[in-house]
């Protein structure tokens, strides 16, 4: 899908040369249900961060009453999110259950850059996963395509499994950052590119097809996952006024500050933050993953220590994690999976009691080491 002349990736050392003295505004404020998004992960064949078993569809189907209930009403799915089994369970919950929500309140985004097929290789990944002979989503085949035609493609095929007329928004779905990803061809050039993506996803909202561009990608740096510096080039190559919005995930949490420069950049573009991944994939929420891998020995050591902050000015550690990850201004979504009723109650807890944390906290913790001296903090209150 890239051609026979794929783009080549540009020196890295000019990708931060505009925003690194840029500092991040940030402040302590609280957060309402319309400031969250339920992640679309949630509705695959894993539930939550830290919550890895099989979910039915009775069980979305309660998750989105209660998200409805709780005055959430944002959603954010994928092709990537269960090999579109995450989109037709969204779908099918949103109509079981969106007579619950005001007419048109719901907002829906999902993703382009990589298309399901069948186990042929050729068929598209159409509804009815679960209908008898279909073979099992684990055998579906992923085609990366990061093309303009590609984008439409997948929105089309996105869809007809969510049996929907249409989506509030699209976001591209993390180029040169996948596991299809080789290096041999630049997918962030690919996107940006005059019949890219990007090009695309702007002519739809143009059409009124849509009404929102994102982008969605790990801003955290790990061996395995996070492009930080692609999402800055990603950002700038594709133009100014091309995202509305950029889902960042892993990158700014309690365990990682490694996205921070492309909040910076999203702040001085005007681009508005969809934070995600704040309870590292689990750490953080008590379960035993970082970056959806088992947790390496120093992330459990400093979870501890965030925990018994967290204690000592008698707070939960997911709070701390909610009130920290929206300190930056830029930040006005919070995206996080909530797989079943409960979750979704405890959820609202949590974001509840994270206007409760002091600005004093985060300088506390800078002087436990917890925070690098780079990391900005709030004014005191």
């Amino acid at each position: 899908s890239s051609g026979p002349h794929p783009p080549t990736h540009p020196p890295a050392h000019v990708t931060f040369a505009r925003n690194m003295a840029a500092p991040l505004s940030v402040e302590c404020r609280a957060l309402g249900p319309g400031d969250v998004v339920a992640g679309g992960e949630s509705f695959g064949t894993t539930g939550a961060p830290g919550m890895h078993e099989r979910i039915t569809q009775e069980d979305c189907d309660a998750c989105m009453s209660a998200l409805l209930a709780a005055g959430v009403h944002e959603f954010d799915t994928a092709p990537w999110y269960g090999a579109g089994t995450s989109e037709e369970r969204m779908g099918r919950s949103l109509a079981n259950t969106a007579l619950e929500a005001a007419p048109g309140a719901v907002r829906v985004f999902t993703k382009v850059g990589r298309l399901f097929v069948e186990p042929d290789g050729v068929t598209p990944c159409g509804p009815g996963y679960d209908a008898p002979g279909r073979a099992p989503a684990e055998e579906r085949i992923v085609l990366n395509d990061y093309t303009a035609a590609g984008a439409k493609r997948s929105l089309k095929e996105s869809l007809a499994r969510m049996g929907l007329d249409a989506v509030y928004g699209l976001r591209i779905h993390d180029p040169n950052d996948n596991n299809k990803y080789d290096g041999m061809v630049d997918e962030v050039a690919i996107a940006a590119d005059e019949a890219g993506a990007c090009t695309a996803l702007r002519e739809l909202r143009q059409e009124g097809v849509i009404k929102h561009v994102g982008l969605g990608m790990n801003c955290n740096k790990e061996a395995h996952q996070g492009a930080p510096e692609d999402i800055i080039r990603l950002i700038r190559s594709a133009g100014p006024g091309t995202f509305d919005s950029a889902l960042l995930a892993g990158g700014w949490n309690l365990l990682s500050q490694a996205g921070q420069q492309c909040l910076v950049e999203c702040e001085q573009q005007g681009i508005d933050v969809y934070i995600a991944g704040i309870y590292a994939s689990g750490l953080l929420v008590g379960g035993s993953t970082y970056a959806y891998m088992a947790a390496p020995q120093e992330m459990v050591d400093k979870t501890q220590k965030w925990r018994d902050l967290a204690q000592k000015h008698g707070f939960s550690l997911p709070a701390l994690a909610w009130a920290f990850a929206t300190l930056p201004k830029c930040v006005k979504k919070v995206v996080v999976g909530m797989a079943t009723k409960a979750q979704v109650v405890e959820t609202m807890g949590y974001m509840r009691e994270a206007s409760r944390v002091p600005a004093s906290l985060w300088t506390e913790a800078r002087e436990l080491g917890l925070l690098a001296a780079d990391v900005p903090l709030p004014p005191p209150q």
